[in-house]
C-alpha cells in the first residue's frame, strides 16, 4: 500500500504534505516545512489525468444543447419584475436550484428589451 501512495504522490512533500516548488535543477523544495528532495526521484514519473466535455463545459460556465433548449423551454414571463438597466417592467425568468436543497432557488431574469441579465436568490 505504501508503494502505491509514493508513486502516485511524488509532486507532495513527504513530511507534511504540501505541494513541491521547483526552484532549482537539482532538487524539488517544500514551501512549508523547507525539506528537499531530488529531481532524479521526481523525473521519471509522469501525470496523467482525465476530463471529460461536461467538466470543461462546467469550468468554463458554458451550458451544453441540451440545457440550452431546456432552459428556452422552461422561461416564463414575470410581469412584476422590474430590470435594474431599463427600468422595464415584465423580465423573462429562469428557476434553478444552484445551492443546497434546504435553501432557495435562484431566479435568472432576463430582459427582452435590453437584454440584461439579473439574479435573485429565493
Amino acid at each position: 500500500m505504501a508503494d502505491y501512495s509514493r508513486q502516485r504522490d511524488f509532486m507532495f512533500c513527504e513530511m507534511c504534505g504540501s505541494l513541491l516548488t521547483f526552484k532549482s535543477t537539482k532538487y524539488a523544495r517544500c514551501p512549508l516545512c523547507k525539506s528537499k528532495k531530488p529531481l532524479k526521484d521526481i523525473v521519471q514519473h509522469e501525470i496523467r489525468y482525465t476530463i471529460s466535455a461536461e467538466d470543461m463545459r462546467r469550468e468554463l460556465g458554458v451550458s451544453s444543447l441540451d440545457d440550452i433548449e431546456e432552459e428556452k423551454e422552461l422561461k416564463q414571463m414575470d410581469y412584476n419584475a422590474k430590470c435594474r438597466a431599463c427600468q422595464h417592467l415584465g423580465l423573462a425568468y429562469v428557476a434553478r436550484q444552484t445551492r443546497s436543497a434546504d435553501e432557495g432557488q435562484t431566479i435568472f431574469y432576463s430582459c427582452p428589451v435590453c437584454a440584461h441579465k439579473q439574479t435573485e436568490n429565493s
